[in-house]
């Protein structure tokens, strides 16, 4: 039912982080069918945070060589790509609740950026008849990327305390490119003894809209590195209600998610699933 483009302007900023971030924790607190899609290489931007499909298990539900964007395009092409045959190309990371379309295997291109375009589009509608929300993580040298922001029904921007990048942002790209979008602003790899902090930030740039942070966790970023983010983030969300300290990276991953819900014009209060559920 909605499509929701994570960008950011500059490189290295946590875009794909708080894809994966919020993709969890929609699913996992929230009542809500989720899909992540990788419209890119294989083993590139989300993808490479999970596990690869060479563990050691053969039934690993990980293992990505079949179905995915590949499959995508040869449904497409052949006019049968539909919401009933969609989910059959995907990998169940949550059961019922979080699917993942992983990216094309193969490095050579097989269609025009027109065909390619018009295959997202047509995957876009068709996702949004059967999943409740539709993640894309969109790198800032994406050949697409002004089609993703296009097709967005909301933005989430990263940014990070770098205050260059968050001048260049609020004063420059914010005016000239995303006055008409509805967006979230999340600054990752927060550190709160930093001068820019969200009340900063938001008095310095007259900035009236939604902000939160996701802050620099070691944890989160060995998980990463050993493609190890789905259990993380799973293990993360299991914290009791009140043992979670405020500005804690479990609190920030629930906020993320519900203010990214709630800006979408999902209402979170109804489908918030109690613990256990």
């Amino acid at each position: 039912m909605s499509t929701i483009t994570f960008w950011s302007p500059f490189a290295g900023t946590g875009c794909t982080s708080s894809t994966l971030i919020s993709a969890y924790a929609m699913a996992l607190h929230y009542r809500t069918r989720v899909l992540l899609v990788n419209a890119g290489l294989a083993g590139t931007g989300t993808e490479a945070a999970l596990p690869s499909k060479d563990t050691d298990s053969a039934d690993f539900m990980f293992s990505f060589e079949e179905g995915g964007w590949d499959a995508i395009e040869r449904l497409h092409s052949s006019g049968s790509l539909n919401k009933h045959n969609l989910r059959d190309y995907t990998k169940p990371l949550l059961k019922e609740r979080l699917d993942f379309l992983t990216g094309r295997i193969d490095e050579m291109e097989r269609c025009s950026p027109q065909e390619h375009g018009e295959t997202v589009k047509r995957l876009l509608n068709v996702a949004n008849e059967y999943y409740d929300l539709v993640l894309l993580d969109a790198d800032h040298a994406d050949v697409d990327l002004q089609l993703k922001l296009q097709q967005a029904d909301y933005v989430v921007i990263n940014l990070d305390q770098n205050m260059r990048n968050l001048e260049l942002f609020f004063e420059e790209i914010l005016p000239a490119r995303m006055n008409n979008k509805n967006m979230h602003v999340v600054i990752n790899k927060y550190d709160s003894h930093s001068r820019a902090t969200l009340s900063n930030i938001r008095r310095q740039f007259r900035y009236k809209g939604t902000i939160s942070a996701i802050p620099y966790t070691t944890g989160y970023l060995d998980a990463m590195n050993r493609r190890d983010v789905a259990r993380y983030l799973q293990l993360e969300s299991l914290t009791e209600d009140k043992d979670i300290r405020k500005g804690s990276f479990a609190a920030s991953m629930s906020e993320l998610a519900r203010l990214i819900m709630d800006g979408a014009g999902i209402r979170t209060v109804l489908k918030r699933l109690e613990r256990g559920a």
